[in-house]
């Protein structure tokens, strides 16, 4: 097996690890949808399901159990009738940064132990892998907008703050 393939499984295997943490605390797909609706919104179901890969039937039950947690609202779409638009509250903004919040704290309590100079270097490698991601042009993305949708959304908070 070549290097970049043991690089390959350990990235799916961080990926994995992560997720298993995460998920056992939060619907991920939920947030997912919550992240969308941040970074895009007021949006429509059916660009949240583009955007996210989620059939028609799996975004409208989770923009469902979102708005009846009080973290979306639905407003009618002022362009077409036959839909609606998405718009996140205080309190789906809130959840959002307590997602991110809780990650980050996993995340630095894992690599505490390592020196500055290892985190410094894998900061600069999974920026650079992540950038490469990017490049492939594969994943779906809207116009205008860069970098993970998680960020944008702390930006977009930062600001109005």
């Amino acid at each position: 097996m070549t290097q970049r393939n043991d690089l390959a499984l350990a990235v799916m295997e961080l990926i994995d690890q992560g997720h298993r943490r995460i998920s056992r605390h939060l619907d991920l797909t939920r947030v997912r949808v919550l992240g969308t609706v941040a970074a895009l919104g007021p949006v429509r179901p059916s660009t949240i399901a583009a955007e996210l890969g989620l059939t028609a039937s799996a975004t409208s039950r989770h923009l469902t159990a979102l708005e009846r947690a009080g973290q979306l609202i639905v407003e009618p779409d002022p362009y077409d009738s036959r839909t609606f638009l998405v718009r996140q509250t205080e309190d789906g903004r809130a959840e959002i940064e307590a997602t991110v919040q809780a990650g980050t704290t996993v995340f630095t309590e894992v690599i505490a132990d390592w020196p500055d100079a290892d985190v410094a270097t894998a900061l600069a490698l999974i920026t650079r892998l992540n950038q490469a991601w990017a490049q492939r042009g594969d994943t779906p993305r809207t116009a205008g907008t860069t970098g993970p949708r998680w960020r944008r959304t702390r930006g977009s908070l930062e600001k109005e703050a």
